[in-house]
C-alpha cells in the first residue's frame, strides 16, 4: 500500500495542496522560458518583505472575490474548499443499515499577469464518496 493511500484525510489534503502549489509554479516558469519573458521572481529582499508584511493579506480586486497577492510578487492566489458529511441508509432483507459518508475538496487558483497576457493555474482535488 502506498504512503498516500494509507494517509489520513487531512494528511492527504496537505499532500494534495503541496502538489498543487508545485504544479501551479511549473507552467508559469515554462511559459516564461519559452517566450523569453521576464516573469516576476522573488528577490533576496523578499524575505524582508515577508517578515515586514502586514498580517492581513493584500486583496486582488481585479481577479475576483477571495484572491490575495503573494508578498514580493504580482501573483494572486485563492485557496478554497469544502467538507461534506452525511449518513447513507439502505434497507434490505435484514433491516435497515446505515453508514457514515464523508468527503472534501480543496482548490487552488493562481493568476499572474505577464507581457503576453494573464496566466492562470487551477487545481482541484477531491476525496470521499458522493
Amino acid at each position: 500500500m502506498s504512503r498516500i493511500a494509507s494517509a489520513s484525510l487531512p494528511e492527504r489534503l496537505r499532500l494534495a495542496l503541496a502538489a498543487a502549489i508545485l504544479v501551479a509554479a511549473v507552467p508559469a516558469a515554462a511559459l516564461g522560458e519559452e517566450a523569453g519573458l521576464a516573469l516576476p521572481h522573488l528577490t533576496a529582499g523578499a524575505a524582508d518583505l515577508v517578515a515586514s508584511a502586514p498580517r492581513r493579506p493584500e486583496p486582488c480586486p481585479g481577479q475576483g472575490a477571495g484572491f490575495v497577492r503573494l508578498p514580493g510578487s504580482g501573483t494572486c492566489i485563492r485557496l478554497s474548499g469544502r467538507a461534506t458529511a452525511g449518513l447513507a441508509v439502505q434497507a434490505g432483507r435484514g433491516g435497515a443499515a446505515a453508514r457514515p459518508v464523508a468527503g472534501g475538496r480543496i482548490a487552488l487558483d493562481s493568476r499572474t499577469d505577464t507581457e503576453l497576457g494573464p496566466v492562470r493555474t487551477y487545481i482541484r482535488v477531491g476525496a470521499g464518496q458522493r
